[in-house]
């Protein structure tokens, strides 16, 4: 709806200064692509994206979304989770099996009034866990969506209203869910405060 294609795989996080972490990432990503011989363009082109955002992410200036990362990596032919952190003080296997509190990947979207934090780190796997956090008003969107798969989910805090096939259900915090992913579902935040949930898809949707 007049956006850009190439960008919208350009979900960026919080509108914070940038920080250690993205200088990090976006310096891992720049010596990744220089070690192939890839010029940004080259790799912008393959990913979807346009070449000043992928600037900027080497400059540590965006964060970019977990697809859009994805889509990178892809082009580099590296996995996403060999970007994060010092990867000789932490085994490979820790970094295939263990997301630490402070490395989570969080997507926020906007003015939709809700966060994702990514829990689980393999991509590639059959299971995504999520926490999202709605503020109050937020949620996924007025439209109902669908996709393949399965979710499920426990609401952690506040209080969740989930439209499933036209259904509506209301539920408050220790209230769990389960449904086909291709049924149309949407959700929202009831809560006059901030809403949190558990959520797992199968496969994971990025």
């Amino acid at each position: 709806m007049g956006s850009n294609p190439r960008e919208a795989l350009a979900v960026h996080e919080l509108d914070n200064e940038p920080g250690e972490e993205d200088r990090s990432l976006g310096s891992a990503v720049r010596e990744a692509r220089r070690g192939r011989g890839l010029s940004l363009k080259q790799v912008a082109d393959g990913a979807g994206i346009s070449v000043g955002l992928l600037s900027q992410i080497e400059r540590g200036i965006s964060s970019p979304s977990v697809r859009a990362l994805r889509a990178i990596c892809n082009v580099l032919d590296m996995p996403v989770f060999t970007l994060f952190g010092d990867m000789e003080a932490k085994s490979e296997l820790e970094a295939r099996r263990i997301v630490r509190a402070a490395e989570r990947r969080q997507v926020d979207f906007g003015a939709k009034g809700m966060i994702k934090s990514f829990l689980t780190t393999n991509e590639e796997g059959t299971l995504q866990m999520m926490e999202i956090v709605l503020e109050p008003g937020g949620g996924s969107g007025e439209e109902a969506y669908s996709h393949d798969g399965e979710e499920t989910g426990v609401v952690l805090e506040g209080r969740l209203e989930l439209f499933v096939d036209g259904s509506v259900y209301r539920l408050k915090e220790g209230d769990s869910f389960a449904f086909e992913s291709r049924l149309p579902h949407r959700f929202r935040n009831l809560a006059e405060v901030r809403t949190r949930i558990l959520w797992v898809t199968t496969p994971p949707v990025w």
